[in-house]
């Protein structure tokens, strides 16, 4: 059985076919590469909208927190504190639920946005 020679066209053929195909591959990896990054992006863009939102929220809770508003209803809450000429009472309630099923930080519980 003779062993098959190529000519110089069916070499340049598939010399040409492989460079094609190297290309496509190197062209289509490439646009895959680009959407994830976009993807990447468009996440990243998002979560920092979020981060950003949550932060706006938790300068408000510590605006209100260091006002005096606040320091009056925590020693009243907290300490019983009662002005001249006010009358003191205390409203008992059922226990609140448990902890297990919340979610969330705990600032998050106590300021609902």
């Amino acid at each position: 059985m003779p062993i098959p020679v190529f000519t110089k066209t069916t070499l340049f053929f598939v010399v040409c076919l492989l460079l094609t195909g190297y290309f496509v591959y190197t062209a289509s990896s490439g646009t895959v590469r680009q959407r994830q990054q976009n993807e990447d992006h468009d996440a990243a863009l998002a979560e920092i909208e979020d981060l950003r939102s949550r932060r706006d929220h938790l300068l408000a809770v510590y605006d209100y927190v260091v006002s005096d508003v606040y320091v009056e209803q925590a020693a009243r809450r907290e300490l019983g504190y009662v002005r001249e000429g006010e009358t003191a009472f205390i409203v008992l309630s059922p226990f609140p639920p448990s902890d297990e099923h919340l979610s969330g930080e705990w600032w998050e519980r106590l300021f609902p946005k």
